[in-house]
């Protein structure tokens, strides 16, 4: 098994390792919008395919993300409860926050460490 696997397409960068102790740690690097959303999925069912259902976003990279890309993780989200896990975002820059607050979906996404 590899140190770790990358994925990117139209501005996006995700990059993750084999999940540990049930979890899984992804980096988003560049936007998160409707051209990139798939890498974002493709890398997911990665790690859902592992039976990993805790998953945590770190965001500290990203520089844009649009509806599509909440709607992403949102998608997330659910599938992972449905599991009984759970997704969190930490490091949201300041301009993914303010989105995230406005939509109403940091209420549930965001880690205290955000």
């Amino acid at each position: 098994m590899t140190d770790g696997f990358t994925l990117s397409l139209g501005g996006l960068q995700v990059h993750w390792r084999p999940p540990t102790g049930g979890a899984a740690r992804l980096d988003l690097q560049g936007e998160l919008d409707n051209l990139s959303v798939p890498v974002l999925r493709q890398a997911l069912e990665a790690i859902y395919a592992e039976e990993c259902f805790r998953v945590r976003l770190d965001l500290a990279r990203l520089e844009f993300i649009d509806s599509s890309g909440l709607g992403a993780l949102v998608g997330a989200w659910r599938r992972c409860a449905q599991q009984e896990g759970a997704v969190t975002v930490v490091h949201p820059t300041s301009a993914v926050r303010q989105l995230m607050d406005m939509t109403g979906i940091s209420k549930f996404l965001l880690s205290e460490e955000a």
